[in-house]
C-alpha cells in the first residue's frame, strides 16, 4: 500500500510539473500564467515530500494513517486560501487561487483514499 500510494503522488507530481512547462512554454496571459505557475509548483514541491519516501522503508499503516490524516487536515487551509485567491480581481492572483485547489484536490482524494485503506488495514 505504501508503494502504490508514492507511486500516485509522484505521478501527480510528475503530470503537473509536465503540464506547467508545456503550458508556461506557450506564454499565457496572467491568469493561466499564475494557475499553472502554481500547478507546477505544487508538482516540485509533491516531488521533493516524495523523493524519500520511494529511498525509505514502506511505512506501517498506522504510521501512514498518521500521515495522511495531517495531511488531509492542511486541506482545511489549502481549500480555503485557493478559494480566496480564486475571487481575487487581480489575474494572477486569481490563476494561483485556482491552480492551489486544482492541485489539492486531487492529492485531498489520494490522501483520503490511502487514509481510508490504512484504517482498514489496522482494524
Amino acid at each position: 500500500m505504501h508503494q502504490q500510494l508514492i507511486a500516485s503522488i509522484f505521478a501527480v507530481s510528475i503530470i503537473s510539473l509536465g503540464a506547467a512547462v508545456v503550458a508556461l512554454f506557450a506564454r499565457p496571459r496572467d491568469v493561466y500564467r499564475g494557475f499553472w505557475l502554481m500547478v507546477g509548483l505544487w508538482g516540485v514541491l509533491d516531488g521533493v515530500i516524495i523523493w524519500p519516501a520511494l529511498l525509505q522503508e514502506p511505512m506501517s499503516p498506522a504510521d501512514m494513517r498518521l500521515v495522511l490524516g495531517i495531511n488531509l487536515l492542511l486541506q482545511i487551509i489549502y481549500l480555503p486560501t485557493g478559494i480566496i485567491m480564486a475571487t481575487r480581481l487581480k489575474p494572477l492572483v486569481k490563476g494561483f487561487g485556482f491552480g492551489i485547489l486544482a492541485s489539492a484536490i486531487p492529492l485531498g482524494i489520494i490522501d483520503a483514499v490511502f487514509y481510508m485503506l490504512a484504517s482498514a488495514e489496522i482494524q
